[in-house]
């Protein structure tokens, strides 16, 4: 898992593909917004006044600018802008958890993450953003590879992920929250979850206040009935739902896939990036497979949408990350309640009658 020269070059292609409209506008208000002389300054004091400049590629996500910065040296950074939430919320909290918990990656695993040589934390900064200046990644990933990996490469790319959140499932701490700090002691500090609240003591704790808090994605549909009753269902029963109640709790890095994992031309994995909403976690939620290959749980699904043929079947095989890996039916738990909060139409309530009847 380490950086080398299969590299052609970035394929940055999603900001300049964009069509008209919102988003568009809104990635390019933020691109004119942004004071690029001042972030090479920044760059270049970080570096005892080397100079640098920025490259012309422009890296887009959901929530951030990705911009590219040479030293004369031929050293890159990466530039990361925060840019503001759709709905107008505070992020502040969130880049900086995001920082301690890759500081925390960095210390207590194996797991490969860039650098971050800077970080900025104030809304009104000189540069116009909230950003991290942080190692350059010689890759791309899964949304600007189509998110598409070649039957050849799968075996290496999968066994990669799965040495990843193998890492992941051993780091352990105390509650379940965000890693917002570290204490005098060298212990973590945990705070609370966006939405959710806490840190909570158990995985009881987590579940109900899910049950109560978590709302279904912006779509409508038919079977509300089912959406509303797979809350309750998990609230009645959140006591017995994890084989791990009272801790300690493993990291999730909670959007785990190809999408947040940076390969190179070869497929060699380089770096896992986005932290941003990180948090310890019941086993069950952080032993979820990554969302490249996990699948829509069975009882939720239109019989005519599932194969039973699982392809990607025993690519973990003999690794262990819990119990919760080798139950099957809280796996789907995991995976329905990220697909609740997405908003995917399914019979909810079925997931939860199916764990509830094997109990």
């Amino acid at each position: 898992m380490s950086e080398n020269e299969s590299f052609a070059g970035y394929r940055w292609s999603y900001f300049s593909s964009m069509s008209e409209g919102p988003l568009r506008v809104r990635a390019q208000t933020f691109l004119d917004s942004i004071d690029w002389d001042a972030l090479l300054r920044c760059a270049s004091a970080k570096r005892n006044g080397v100079e640098c400049r920025l490259l012309p590629d422009i890296g887009l996500g959901y929530n951030h600018m990705v911009r590219v910065v040479e030293f004369v040296d031929q050293v890159q950074w990466v530039a990361r802008l925060r840019m503001p939430r759709v709905d107008g919320g505070d992020a502040g909290e969130r880049i900086k958890s995001e920082y301690e918990t890759i500081r925390l990656v960095q210390k207590e695993s194996k797991i490969p993450v860039p650098h971050v040589h800077m970080l900025e934390t104030d809304l009104d900064s000189h540069v116009g953003a909230q950003f991290m200046l942080m190692d350059c990644l010689r890759g791309n990933v899964g949304m600007d590879l189509s998110f598409s990996i070649l039957p050849e490469n799968k075996p290496d790319a999968y066994a990669a992920m799965a040495e990843v959140q193998i890492e992941m499932f051993k780091i352990r701490l105390p509650k379940i929250g965000k890693v917002v700090g570290v204490n005098d002691d060298g212990s973590y500090r945990l705070g609370p979850i966006p939405a959710l609240g806490g840190p909570f003591d158990t995985a009881a704790e987590y579940f109900k206040a899910w049950a109560a808090k978590a709302e279904f994605g912006p779509f409508v549909d038919e079977i509300l009935s089912s959406v509303s009753t797979f809350r309750k269902l998990l609230a009645d029963n959140a006591e017995w739902l994890s084989v791990n109640n009272t801790g300690p709790f493993p990291l999730c890095h909670d959007d785990f896939g190809h999408n947040n994992i940076v390969f190179d031309d070869n497929y060699r994995l380089l770096g896992v990036i986005d932290w941003e909403t990180a948090f310890a976690a019941p086993c069950e939620i952080s032993g979820e497979f990554p969302l490249s290959i996990s699948l829509i749980p069975p009882a939720m699904d239109a019989p005519w949408n599932y194969d039973e043929t699982e392809e990607e079947q025993g690519l973990t095989e003999g690794y262990t990350l819990s119990s919760a890996l080798q139950d099957n039916k809280r796996q789907y738990l995991a995976s329905a309640m990220r697909l609740y909060q997405n908003g995917k139409a399914g019979w909810y309530s079925k997931v939860m009658e199916e764990l509830r009847d094997d109990r």
